[in-house]
């Protein structure tokens, strides 16, 4: 079939989706909009729902209710959908239909909830976080490329390195969340389902972002002049953006000598996020502050940055005297 009669179908496939699911995903969405989760968790909750739906069109050749799906339905969508993708995935997307079936016996739009029964993917326990040592953390920072945007891009890739920042927190920093005290600098985030935090900066990161915000940072247009980090035609810079750059830069961080051995890891922008809780536990700041710093809800998930390298294990046992048991 020619790309362009694909496309049309597939448009006519979503068009005929949204229409028959109408009150479903509008009654989702408010449901998620009631639990306060952020817009960006909302585009993907639905996105997710989307693609189930568009497999049950598949399976069936036809719109079904959604009172008609089974577990085994579920699962099947589950098993074809993520043969040989990351076990996080499929559990979100097994989560998303949960919330979604939660949401439509809330309304009393459905009695049960076939998603409920299906188990969640077994994840790896004691899966070690991909993070920068202190020296790699250095170089990267040095690879931005000392173009025009360089104080702009090194505010941001530190920010998510030296300050723990989501890509859709320095996505979503406004001016107005600038803290201005000369003795207590910082910035106030957006979080996770709109949660908003205090971040205390270091000062030398706080100046840099005032020498950008002074000098360098572009005229905005009228409707996004509360953006602190801007794009060159002056709106707010997008989400992919951030990650092209972090990307950029660690293309670069890769290709130094001696640095090869990077090229096996998987990094990304949310590895600078988890550079900077592996730090804040490597130096010795208690859990319960990275927690409040990281703007993470659960205790546990924090404590993913507790683990100690094998270098550590060995210093620690080397130095360990034990001379007078042997006497």
């Amino acid at each position: 079939m020619p790309l362009k009669s694909q496309n049309e179908e597939k448009m006519n496939i979503e068009e005929k989706l949204l229409s028959t699911y109408e009150d479903e995903l509008d009654i989702f969405r408010a449901y998620l909009e009631d639990l306060g989760y952020s817009p960006l968790t909302i585009r993907v909750y639905l996105h997710d729902t989307k693609l189930f739906l568009t497999h049950l069109y598949e399976q069936n050749s036809d719109m079904v209710g959604l009172n008609t799906v089974s577990k085994q339905d579920i699962a099947g969508y589950l098993r074809k959908q993520h043969r040989n993708a990351a076990k996080s995935t499929r559990n979100r997307r097994l989560m998303t239909l949960r919330t979604l079936y939660k949401s439509l016996i809330k309304s009393e739009l459905l009695i049960s909830n076939p998603a409920q029964d299906v188990d969640m993917a077994r994840q790896e326990k004691g899966r070690l976080p991909t993070y920068l040592n202190d020296e790699e953390l250095r170089l990267f920072f040095s690879t931005i490329p000392p173009n025009d945007y360089y104080i702009r891009n090194k505010c941001m890739l530190m920010l998510m390195g030296l300050a723990g920042l989501r890509v859709v927190e320095v996505h979503n920093l406004n001016i107005s969340d600038i803290i201005r005290d000369r003795e207590d600098p910082g910035i106030e985030v957006s979080g996770k389902g709109n949660k908003a935090r205090y971040i205390p900066l270091p000062k030398p990161l706080f100046e840099l972002l005032l020498q950008y915000e002074r000098s360098l940072r572009p005229m905005p247009k009228p409707t996004h002049a509360n953006a602190f980090f801007l794009s060159k035609r002056g709106t707010r810079i997008s989400r992919r953006r951030i990650q092209e750059v972090t990307e950029d830069a660690f293309e670069q961080l890769k290709k130094l000598p001696g640095y090869q051995y990077l090229q096996q890891k998987k990094l990304s922008a949310h590895k600078l996020r988890h550079t900077f809780g592996t730090g804040m536990v490597r130096e010795g700041t208690d859990l319960v502050t990275i927690q409040q710093l990281m703007g993470h809800t659960n205790l546990n998930t924090t404590q993913i940055y507790t683990h100690v390298s094998n270098e550590q294990k060995q210093k620690a046992m080397r130095n360990k005297d034990v001379s007078r048991y042997f006497s």
